[in-house]
């Protein structure tokens, strides 16, 4: 065989053996469908820690340090025809608050409820028909509002088509911009493109699973809510995560996580004051959610 032969068939062997790579890209569902009767077990963790400084004589330095863990049996009652629960039945629901020298539980032991989500996004709860304490169901709805798939983030993180695995797609710059703003940051620049990228890794039992590793990095914000006296001179802001896919192609994550870093300082013009009083923001915010399908049902109605 030539050497003019021997090349072109290692060419050819070679793409033989790559075209199968790219035969693997499939579609990323990041939203499950539910039917009534299907269960799952939710744990959702939550870590925010602030601090505010501000050179002023009445006010001093501001510190907050929380944690929320939320855990529950979810059963579906109802579903919109995009398989999303509205109406579901929470069990052996526990409510954690965590401070520094400070621990308590919003629940006693087994308690249950309902959860109502209206098409605008508010959560209401009831248990025995009647409504719960406007307090309580506060609390309870600003940590499932974190859900992953009642947020904007499966919009934001699907690639909108086929991937492979290895294969890096750029984020919806004007979805990474709400994303944020959800969380207080009113984007002005980013640094860089946000990215996500689909990975496979050995799982915990050794298995291989899917996921997709993001990262929104920002130059420039402020506060979304500031007030009309504050200005901010420098900023720097990322946010980062993992989104665990599951096993079976058609299903949605089984766990998420995002950390979420913010600097910002500025300074504070106020009436009858002769100079600007500067400020300084720094926040860390963590959350993790794990999803475990118990029971899927084979009625058609519950």
């Amino acid at each position: 065989m030539s050497r003019f032969f021997r090349t072109s068939f290692s060419v050819l062997s070679l793409l033989v053996l790559l075209l199968p790579l790219g035969a693997r890209a499939e579609e990323v569902v990041l939203v499950s469908r539910y039917q009534p009767g299907d269960t799952y077990a939710l744990s959702l963790r939550t870590s925010t820690q602030t601090t505010v400084a501000a050179k002023s004589r009445r006010r001093g330095p501001f510190s907050e340090d929380v944690q929320l863990a939320y855990t529950a049996r979810v059963v579906v009652l109802e579903t919109d025809r995009d398989g999303r629960p509205v109406r579901e039945r929470h069990e052996e629901v526990s409510f954690g608050q965590q401070r520094p020298g400070e621990s308590g539980s919003l629940f006693r032991e087994h308690a249950s409820f309902e959860v109502r989500r209206a098409p605008g996004g508010e959560i209401q709860l009831f248990a025995a028909d009647a409504r719960l304490d406007r307090t309580v169901e506060k609390l309870v709805a600003g940590v499932l509002a974190s859900q992953f798939e009642f947020s904007l983030a499966p919009a934001l993180f699907a690639p909108g088509r086929a991937v492979a695995v290895g294969e890096t797609w750029e984020l919806d710059p004007v979805l990474a911009r709400r994303f944020l703003r959800e969380r207080g940051a009113r984007v002005v620049d980013f640094a860089a493109a946000p990215t996500a990228t689909l990975i496979e890794r050995s799982g915990a039992g050794g298995e291989p699973e899917r996921v997709i590793r993001y990262a929104i990095p920002v130059d420039r914000w402020e506060p979304s809510k500031a007030p009309a006296n504050l200005s901010t001179a420098a900023s720097d802001a990322r946010i980062e995560g993992e989104i665990v896919l599951a096993a079976d192609p058609g299903a949605g994550p089984v766990a998420y996580t995002s950390k979420l870093v913010m600097r910002v300082n500025g300074v504070v013009t106020a009436p009858g004051v002769a100079a600007p009083v500067p400020w300084k923001l720094e926040t860390a915010r963590s959350s993790d959610q794990s999803t475990r399908v118990v029971k899927r049902s084979l009625a058609a109605n519950f």
